[in-house]
């Protein structure tokens, strides 16, 4: 329990200024959408909510200036995220299987893509399953490393993991790979804009057609992109040859989580594991929070979006 269940949203962000401004750039476009920040917010430890007001204060330096329409492609989203629940729901498959078909809907459309991702840059702060996963990483990943490391991450999207990598002291170099040259130069633009301190080497790949990995690395991330993915197993194989002796691997995989440009279904937290397991990976540690903070156990069976955090050592 985390003392909130009675306190109204400014009443729990008081404190914490720049989530307050996030969730008030939502409401503003949605009214309507305050029980679900309410109830959003009520659940989070004062962990989680610290790790709110740290990804809150970055994210409106990347929408700086452009807040209105941010709110409102926030809301469209969801809307889009609404129309795929409903047909994984009554179908209880995702409705695209091909990455020729995300592409063809999704990807190759310029319009779609910039509402998509800039409503997707407020869910890291307003979705308490994404922040909550973040905050594990912030922690329980990022925090404890103890000496100097070499740092990729795959799918960088936003830049948000990436920038706070290259924030810890300990980051000694940082690579950002992504089979889109757009996206990264998207990347790029957002970290520019964050301030990175130090420079980070965005580097055009497609993980599923190489072979073994140029070099090994400390901490390898991989956030919200297996799920993108046709055949994920080989992603986590070839990252397997990225991961020096002693590194770890962060996996952030949603579960039960239909989006428009979503591939492969994982039905449980035991799907995640099985496929670590199957990279010859150890997992070392594995969290998973559902939306709105429910009890994991009830969203699994309502089949509502979970999102599972995983991090894993070389068997």
């Amino acid at each position: 329990m985390t003392g909130l269940k009675d306190l109204s949203l400014d009443a729990i962000l008081q404190d914490r200024p720049s989530a307050q401004s996030v969730a008030k750039i939502a409401l503003d476009a949605w009214p309507d959408h305050d029980k679900f920040l309410l109830r959003s917010f009520r659940q989070r430890s004062p962990e989680v909510l610290d790790a709110s007001e740290t990804v809150a204060a970055e994210v409106l330096k990347l929408i700086a200036g452009d807040e209105r329409r941010f709110g409102e492609d926030y809301r469209w989203t969801c809307d889009r995220l609404r129309e795929e629940e409903i047909f994984f729901h009554r179908e209880g498959r995702y409705r695209l299987s091909t990455f020729a078909e995300a592409y063809a809907e999704v990807y190759s459309n310029n319009e779609y893509m910039g509402r998509y991702v800039r409503g997707l840059l407020l869910t890291q702060v307003l979705w308490y399953n994404h922040v909550a996963t973040m905050e594990m990483f912030l922690s329980r990943v990022l925090g404890v490393m103890n000496k100097p490391f070499d740092y990729l991450e795959v799918g960088p999207g936003h830049g948000l993991t990436t920038y706070f990598a290259a924030s810890s002291p300990l980051s000694r170099s940082l690579e950002a790979w992504d089979i889109s040259a757009a996206s990264l130069q998207e990347t790029g633009a957002a970290l520019k804009k964050l301030g990175a301190a130090k420079p980070i080497a965005l580097v055009e790949t497609d993980i599923m057609q190489a072979g073994e990995a140029r070099r090994r690395f400390d901490l390898v991330v991989i956030s919200e992109v297996l799920e993108h993915l046709e055949a994920p197993a080989n992603a986590l194989r070839f990252l397997r040859s990225a991961i020096s002796d002693e590194g770890r691997i962060f996996i952030n995989a949603p579960i039960n989580s239909p989006s428009p440009d979503h591939l492969y279904l994982f039905s449980a937290p035991e799907d995640v594991v099985a496929l670590v397991e199957a990279a010859d990976l150890r997992v070392e540690r594995m969290e998973v929070y559902a939306t709105q903070g429910r009890p994991v156990e009830t969203a699994l069976a309502q089949k509502i979006s979970v999102s599972a955090g995983v991090i894993a050592r070389p068997a």
